[in-house]
């Protein structure tokens, strides 16, 4: 067994020792640059073993990558550092040391023409759906509650209202989750709720609030980490540091055709015609969208496959990215937009981030977020259009003076969300099962595992990964398979 390493240290990646009883291999290729791909290369380089990434896209980061716009520095929507994985924290604590900087956290949800914190307080929930609305909230919670505590859910809709009734799920719930999906609440599965949703107890949340905090809980909701230049500084020098170790990266390039021969893949080849070979006894790591995976494949693979891959389906993303200039538009880090009005979905001020996100100490970087498909009108609208509606939207909203924004530019980003509708567990299987019969291949991150993880989530599959090649053994398609989309850790959680 591999011994571990208890820290990164230095601006090289600290090598581990390998075991004399067992080979690695002598290279790895790795699809996509984004906090899986580089996650598995950093590690791969922490065990002597070279490895060359592809990625599509200029920068590396994926999802999480940084750009830069006339001095303004924009995420490709907002990212929050926190994590329970201590070798995912130990590793961002590493690569970064002190750019590596805390953020006083606030988050709304903006509903009804009012802002709620989030999570959720219940004094300020009380005060912001006034007495009759919040009688009718805690009386449909306490219902659902009795009623259906033996009810298994399918989907979101159910899951949401059998743990917090209906009042609650329609004002908290509903408008926002059909903005991100595009599909009815009572269409999407109960998994996306269990896994997201199921560490919100109302009972503690409404004992912290009136009695104080009295358990051994320590919330993480006040304050969270982030890169000083953004969330692609993170991954920017984790590529620094895998080159330097002797691994490429090759950005701009496209996977065109994934070469198989047998039950092994033996080569990819990108849009530009540039092959890159895979060894003999090389290994393909892959963080694209399973379902394009597939379709690449040079064998054909059966048409029940080539079927179940066609049903599973990704959210298509859209940032629209405005530089601001005047008075503080909103002091929250991200608000997230609850409103039927507007088309909008999230909102975020990266200067409330930190202020190196932005050139001026009166210039603010605003992103709005959108979510579609690409046959949508939103995906195939014109930027200057995208732009105006996003500035028509914030000012409706109240957030902004229009003639404050200066500037914009709009980013698309397909497939950016495994979309959990009912019924996706049996063709996600079909799938899966046909990528594990090729023996040289893993499958990492949100696109490749069609997991919607956070990005430590995503981070932690590489490493695993990395480490299945050197002697561990660990099964990625059920890394946290039943881990909580937590807002808070116990005070002994280290």
């Amino acid at each position: 067994m591999i011994a571990e390493a208890k820290a990164y240290k230095g601006s090289a990646v600290q090598v581990v020792p390998v075991s004399s009883s067992f080979r690695p291999p002598k290279h790895v290729v790795i699809l996509g640059a984004g906090p899986a791909g580089l996650g598995a290369a950093y590690e791969l380089a922490r065990h002597q073993t070279p490895c060359t990434l592809v990625d599509k896209n200029k920068r590396v980061g994926g999802l999480a990558r940084t750009l830069e716009f006339k001095g303004f520095r924009f995420d490709i929507g907002p990212h929050r550092f926190f994590t329970k994985e201590e070798r995912v924290n130990q590793l961002w604590r590493e690569v970064l040391g002190s750019e590596f900087v805390p953020v006083q956290r606030l988050t709304r949800i903006y509903y009804g023409q009012r802002f709620f914190h989030y999570p959720l307080k219940p004094l300020d929930a009380l005060v912001g759906l006034g007495i009759a609305r919040s009688i009718m909230a805690f009386g449909s919670y306490l219902y659902a509650r009795m009623a259906y505590r033996r009810r298994e859910a399918r989907s979101f809709e159910e899951w949401i209202t059998f743990h917090f009734g209906w009042q609650l799920y329609d004002a908290f719930f509903k408008t926002y989750t059909e903005k991100v999906w595009g599909i009815p609440c009572s269409k999407i599965a109960a998994q996306w709720a269990a896994q997201r949703i199921r560490g919100l107890n109302l009972w503690r949340a409404a004992k912290s609030a009136f009695l104080g905090n009295r358990d051994q809980v320590r919330t993480l909701t006040d304050q969270f980490h982030y890169p000083r230049l953004g969330a692609g500084m993170l991954y920017e020098k984790m590529a620094d540091r895998v080159r330097s170790a002797g691994s490429h990266v090759f950005l701009e390039r496209t996977v065109e055709e994934i070469h198989v021969s047998g039950n092994r893949v033996t080569g990819i080849r990108c849009a530009d015609g540039q092959s890159l070979e895979v060894e003999p006894d090389g290994y393909l790591l892959s963080s694209i969208p399973i379902t394009e995976f597939v379709t690449k494949l040079s064998v054909r693979p059966p048409p029940e496959v080539l079927a179940a891959a066609q049903r599973l389906k990704y959210r298509d993303h859209i940032t629209v990215n405005l530089t601001y200039f005047g008075p503080r538009p909103f002091p929250d880090n991200w608000i997230y937009v609850h409103s039927e009005k507007v088309r909008t979905a999230r909102i975020t001020n990266y200067a409330n981030f930190t202020r190196d996100m932005t050139p001026d100490a009166d210039a603010h970087g605003l992103t709005v977020e959108y979510f579609c498909f690409r046959d949508d009108d939103l995906w195939k609208m014109r930027d200057d259009l995208l732009i105006q509606l996003a500035v028509d939207e914030l000012k409706s909203i109240g957030v902004i003076r229009a003639e404050n924004v200066r500037d914009g530019f709009v980013v698309r980003e397909k497939d950016a969300y495994p979309a959990y509708y009912v019924g996706y567990e049996s063709h996600l299987e079909t799938v899966r099962n046909y990528v594990g019969s090729l023996v040289n291949v893993q499958m990492i991150g949100r696109g490749g595992l069609f997991k919607y993880g956070n990005q430590d989530h995503a981070v932690l599959t590489g490493i695993l990964a990395a480490r299945n090649l050197v002697g561990e053994e660990h099964d990625l398609w059920f890394v946290h398979e039943e881990s909580e989309y937590l807002e808070e850790k116990n005070r002994d959680s280290r």
